[in-house]
């Protein structure tokens, strides 16, 4: 039961961020303020998690696991919330360089890598079904945003779509755009 407890928690932050979107889409920027709480929330399971339960792993996995879950939650923040903000040419803008140059949507990399991590660190079948669970509900919600919200935030949104794959693009990452 408390595993659905932890689900119903994360999809709650997922439901709020997507709300976020849309006050981003409305320029509702004091709802966008409080709904941007919805990000912090997502986090709320995994916070219980390492607070509730322990690896069975020997040491050596623990530190390895969690300096790799530390690593790929880095670059998740560092993806969605400090990239943009840095290195976007004004706010409200396409940021098509770096991390989004290989992927429309680099947090979903790092997080899927973060409860694949998780998953293996607390090797629970009911946490992996969490997991696997946050992981479809971030889905969910980058597809939202690629198909609905962001080509009516972002006018150059399709040509984005066009060269930069939903997930991934090994040749993205390694060679640059076509044309560049």
């Amino acid at each position: 039961m408390e595993f659905i407890k932890l689900f119903i928690v994360g999809f709650a932050g997922y439901l709020l961020s997507g709300f976020h979107d849309v006050a981003m889409l409305y320029n509702k920027s004091s709802l966008k303020r409080i709904l941007s709480l919805g990000f912090f929330i997502t986090a709320i399971p995994y916070v219980y998690l390492f607070a509730t339960y322990t690896s069975p792993h020997g040491k050596a996995i623990v530190l390895t696991t969690i300096l790799l879950i530390t690593l790929f939650g880095l670059l998740l923040i560092y993806s969605v919330f400090i990239e943009t903000a840095l290195f976007s040419s004004k706010a409200g803008t396409l940021y098509s360089e770096g991390t989004y140059r290989f992927s429309r949507h680099p947090g979903f990399l790092w997080y899927t890598k973060i409860n694949v991590l998780v998953a293996f660190y607390f090797w629970n079948f009911h946490i992996t079904l969490l997991c696997v669970g946050l992981i479809a509900c971030n889905l969910i919600l980058i597809s939202i945003e690629d198909i609905i919200l962001f080509p009516k935030l972002f006018p150059t949104y399709n040509d984005y779509r066009q060269n930069t794959p939903f997930i991934i693009s090994l040749k993205n990452l390694y060679s640059g755009r076509k044309g560049r």
